[in-house]
């Protein structure tokens, strides 16, 4: 029969101790945190929401467009992402 390893993990500390050891000259691994598109979900009133598409479609934005450049005007830290029209186009 084999001798299997044991399938506890180990602690933080520990962990960091073998890493030292392995490689005691490579710097710790940083992982960046991933900056993933999310919903914001909103209720305004019917007016609100004609006025706001009606300003788009004159400015020839997305609702989306205009709120985030609205947003970024007003000095709020937009994603240039969010500033796009990423909307998917029909093929044809």
């Amino acid at each position: 029969m084999k001798n299997l390893k044991p399938r506890t993990r180990p602690s933080p500390a520990e962990a960091l101790s073998i890493a030292a050891e392995t490689a005691p000259t490579l710097p710790p691994a940083q992982i960046a945190a991933s900056d993933r598109p999310t919903t914001l979900n909103m209720r305004l009133r019917q007016t609100s929401l004609s006025a706001i598409t009606a300003t788009a479609r004159n400015r020839g934005l997305t609702i989306k467009q205009l709120i985030a450049q609205s947003l970024s005007d007003a000095g709020v830290a937009i994603a240039q992402a969010d500033l796009e029209d990423r909307t998917p186009r029909r093929r044809g």
